[in-house]
């Protein structure tokens, strides 16, 4: 048999955190390789509907050693982003393999690990990095198992493009970023849209002439570590409602929806064929996103005044006026067949997949342990992880940072021996 194949390191996912963490090893000369279960950016371009674009601009996009947007107020969309990973590991030279499906990590004798690819070939590690990502499994609901059958389920990662959906109204269940843009994707196909609400806050897309995500960086909130939380469940909430959609991006919010067309519910509680039932709670979550985004607004304007920053007033922004919260009341319930619903589509969030890990890295709940990226087993680290050194941990500005630290452990390791 040939022995297998050794490297100081062994990155698993080629997504834009295992690509940050790849440059900054070859910068450091260590030998490594990237192994990926398809193609570079497999989530990126197999989980995305066709209209989505990415939620922060391109300014906040870069990547270690990779060049400087041609316009940073720009949104990409999913074909182009996909395209700028696979030029970023070209002409970085990035040691990537495709198609390589890790199915088992193990450790062996010589306090390293066996890397298993496919159905038996082994590669040999000194250090391992996990970087396949928070979202590559689909979540949903007990309850949607429930809904009659002659209705076509959907989620976020299998929805498209409204062509692709039975003709007839849409239920979509869950209002985060995603839900929130494919409900938009529909209406704007003339398509009669449901939209089950859940506790989810809203950030206005631009504040005071900048963009809101780049006041949030510049003025520390983004990195803000889990230690100087309040509430540490605020690391457990959805990304706030918001939309790259449009050449500047847009606000989205419930009432903003609902002025639309949009037919609000409260959550998604059960399912009995095709009645289904929802919380009474419409009011509530259209509070809840009014509420957090006078936060931001409140938290721009105390840096603003703080820096003595010469910025421009409030720009007028239709979809961020607050709303009346009581006077929304949604049915709870609803008959699919009677309102003509013949698609549900479930945007309730993905789940990592580490059934393939087979080191102790997990904590009693199931979850990934680690401090800032490194796990109990030495030579595991982890990153891409929401709010895995700070809350900009979660998207792509964070694999800038995130990277340098993770691939500093690997080179100390290895200098180790």
């Amino acid at each position: 048999m040939t022995p297998p194949t050794s490297f100081d390191a062994v990155v698993i996912g080629a997504g834009h955190a295992g690509l940050a963490v790849s440059r900054r090893l070859v910068d450091a000369g260590i030998e490594h390789v990237v192994l990926e279960r398809g193609e570079v950016g497999e989530s990126w371009r197999s989980q995305r509907w066709d209209s989505f674009r990415l939620n922060t601009p391109s300014s906040m996009n870069r990547l270690p050693g990779g060049p400087a947007a041609a316009d940073p107020d720009e949104f990409l969309g999913r074909d182009a982003w996909v395209a700028e990973l696979e030029t970023y590991v070209r002409l970085g030279s990035l040691p990537v393999r495709t198609h390589a499906d890790v199915t088992s990590v193990t450790a062996d004798w010589s306090d390293g690990f066996i890397v298993t690819i496919g159905d038996g070939e082994t590669v040999r590690a000194r250090s391992v990095v996990v970087a396949t990502g928070v979202a590559n499994t689909q979540t949903l609901p007990p309850a949607a198992a429930a809904i009659d059958r002659r209705v076509e389920i959907l989620t976020t990662g299998t929805y498209r493009r409204p062509s692709q959906l039975p003709p007839g109204a849409v239920l979509v269940v869950g209002s985060a970023q995603s839900g929130g843009q494919i409900a938009e994707d529909l209406l704007d196909a003339g398509r009669e849209v449901y939209l089950a609400t859940g506790t989810v806050g809203r950030a206005p897309r631009r504040l005071r002439g900048r963009d809101t995500l780049v006041w949030l960086c510049e003025s520390g909130w983004m990195t803000q570590r889990p230690r100087d939380l309040v509430d540490p469940a605020m690391m457990r909430a959805a990304q706030p409602l918001i939309s790259g959609v449009e050449p500047r991006g847009h606000t989205i919010s419930l009432q903003w929806l609902a002025r639309r067309g949009v037919t609000l519910l409260g959550h998604f509680e059960s399912a009995d064929g095709a009645r289904l039932r929802f919380g009474d709670d419409v009011g509530q979550h259209v509070r809840h996103g009014d509420e957090t985004s006078a936060r931001m607004r409140q938290h721009v304007d105390d840096h603003i005044a703080r820096r003595g920053i010469a910025a421009p007033g409030m720009d007028a922004d239709p979809a961020d006026e607050p709303a009346d919260a009581a006077a929304f009341r949604g049915p709870t319930e609803l008959d699919l067949a009677e309102r003509g619903v013949r698609c549900v589509i479930f945007s309730t969030g993905f789940a990592a997949d580490y059934s393939w890990l087979r080191v102790p890295t997990f904590g009693p709940d199931g979850s990934v342990a680690h401090r800032e990226g490194r796990s109990p087993v030495e030579g595991v680290w982890f990153v891409g992880l929401l709010w895995m050194r700070m809350r900009r941990s979660g998207i792509v500005l964070g694999a800038m940072e995130d990277s340098a630290h993770v691939a500093a452990e690997v080179a100390g390791r290895r200098d180790a021996r």
